[in-house]
Parts: structure tokens; C-alpha cells; sequence
């Protein structure tokens, strides 16, 4: 029983460490030694004044905040915390190792751009539709199709060979339009 009551009175005194420090309990260890770092140095810096009285209260923050420090970083959650944290970074940094290892192997290709024959922005060439006006970008091939095949053309291909039949049978029934 008096186990249970100690350690939630170390729970309390820790979490109570953080709050004084302005921290929240979940902040990593960089964060917990960057603020420390940034307190004592404010700390520091009044203990240099000239008011005799700033430089006493300034010497007792930094006891208070050396106190608080030592229970924060002496804990053992803290410590399986940065324990965990450290694995954590350097799984990152190896992560970021890598990719940065893979973009130097990978040659860099610069995609192609092309203007769309629309709306005249620049669009990656291997788009089938524009991304500006969602005008649908053709190949030179569909677009010799397009042209070839257009409505007007097929009818006046249609017009020439229904001229061409008629004069053929013309020719060869002369007698027929008397």
C-alpha cells in the first residue's frame, strides 16, 4: 500500500515539475532540456543586474529550476520516454538517410512540357486532357484523323463520289436523260 502512495506522489511531484517548468507531460526530452536551457539562461541573465534583490530571486529560480530539472530528468518515465524518443530519432534519421540515398541514385528526369493547343499554359506532354480548360490534348496522328475525318470533309467526299457515280452511269446510259 505505501508503494502505490509513494509512487503517486513521485507521479505528482513529476507532473507537477513539468507544469512549474511550463511544459506539458507529454513533451519530448529535446523540449524538456531546450526550455531548461531557456529558463536558466533568463536566470542567468538577471543574476547579472545590478538590483541586488533581482539577482537574490534570480539565484533562487535557478536552484528552484535546477530542483525541478533534476526530478523531471531523474524519473523513470522521463527516461524510458527519452530512451523511447532516441529510438524514435534515430529511426527517423535512418528513414531520412535512405530516401535521401534513393533520390541520389535516381536520375533525375524533368518532365516535358508542352503548351495546350487551347488555352496555350504549359501541361505535362503525356496529358490526354488539359488541366486549365479540360480541353482533351490529341496526338499528331489523332489530330491528322480529326482533320482528315472531319464532318465537312466526309461530306464533301460523300457529295464527290455521289457526282463521280452519276456521271459514270450518265456515261455509260447516254440515252437515259433524253
Amino acid at each position: 500500500m505505501g508503494s502505490d502512495s509513494e509512487k503517486e506522489k513521485e507521479l505528482s511531484d513529476i507532473e507537477l515539475s513539468y507544469k512549474a517548468m511550463g511544459l506539458s507531460f507529454s513533451d519530448n526530452p529535446e523540449q524538456v532540456e531546450r526550455t531548461y536551457r531557456k529558463l536558466k539562461d533568463e536566470y542567468d541573465k538577471a543574476m547579472r543586474s545590478s538590483d541586488p534583490a533581482e539577482r537574490i530571486g534570480a539565484s533562487e529560480n535557478v536552484k528552484q529550476l535546477e530542483e525541478l530539472f533534476t526530478t523531471i530528468t531523474g524519473s523513470l518515465i522521463y527516461k524510458d520516454y527519452a530512451r523511447e524518443f532516441e529510438k524514435y530519432t534515430a529511426l527517423k534519421a535512418e528513414k531520412l538517410a535512405e530516401r535521401k540515398l534513393k533520390q541520389q541514385q535516381k536520375p533525375v528526369v524533368k518532365e516535358m512540357l508542352v503548351n495546350c493547343p487551347y488555352c496555350n499554359k504549359p501541361i505535362a506532354s503525356k496529358l490526354k486532357v488539359c488541366i486549365y480548360c479540360h480541353g482533351k490534348i490529341l496526338t499528331p496522328m489523332e489530330q491528322l484523323m480529326t482533320k482528315v475525318f472531319s464532318t465537312r470533309n466526309m461530306i464533301a467526299v460523300i457529295v464527290v463520289l455521289a457526282l463521280a457515280g452519276l456521271g459514270v452511269v450518265v456515261m455509260l446510259n447516254p440515252g437515259l436523260f433524253k
